[in-house]
């Protein structure tokens, strides 16, 4: 599992080694606790996904007897769209996403290829950063304390994130929502590590 977290890179003096297994001896912490969170990740996402199929066949065996269960479809779209931004976050720290590489197949083993592998880690902070700021200032957390209230918020500056009601559950669509800022702070820590890793590869002289 670990192997696919990082494009595979051959060091100078040891041909077979991976930038996962040059770095581990040294920052062992940083890489469990990035797996773990991982694991979580995965394991909420799979709690999630668990929970709408449940829902799902509630509601339809509740139609089936005639008594139909309203709010089994919101609750199943909601958490099915909450497990999936759960899971991207912990496919980026596994390499689960689908990725086209065959520039990297292209190049030669040795600077070309650990540009292009910083370039694409980068890349991929950058846009995750981007939409990390963008979901706080969504949520606005800052501005909701100051305001006291959601309701006071979406008065202030018309942000009606915290006044978005479901339809037939009897609660904020914000708690769904919640799963945002928990994708984007997890996808932002496998994505800042998946960088640093294969910067420092690069200044050990791995051959990528």
């Amino acid at each position: 599992q670990t192997s696919s977290v990082l494009p595979r890179c051959r060091a100078r003096r040891r041909p077979y080694a991976s930038v996962w297994q040059m770095a581990a001896s040294r920052h062992s912490f940083l890489i469990r606790a990035d797996r773990r969170l991982a694991q979580a990740e995965t394991l909420a996402a799979t709690l999630l996904t668990g929970a709408a199929l449940l829902a799902i066949s509630a509601g339809t065996l509740g139609r089936n007897l005639g008594q139909p269960l309203l709010w089994a479809d919101e609750f199943a779209v909601l958490a099915m769209a909450a497990a999936a931004f759960v899971g991207a976050s912990a496919l980026i720290a596994t390499g689960g996403h689908i990725s086209v590489d065959l520039l990297d197949s292209a190049l030669p083993h040795g600077r070309l290829r650990r540009a292009t592998a910083l370039l694409r880690e980068a890349a991929g902070c950058a846009v995750i950063g981007v939409l990390a700021l963008l979901v706080a200032r969504w949520f606005d957390p800052v501005g909701l304390v100051r305001a006291g209230s959601g309701a006071a918020l979406a008065q202030d500056t018309l942000n009606f994130i915290y006044q978005s009601p479901t339809m037939t559950l009897g609660m904020g669509k914000h708690w769904f929502w919640l799963a945002l800022p928990v994708f984007a702070t997890g996808a932002l820590l496998h994505a800042a590590l998946r960088l640093w890793l294969v910067l420092r590869a690069g200044l050990t002289g791995a051959r990528c």
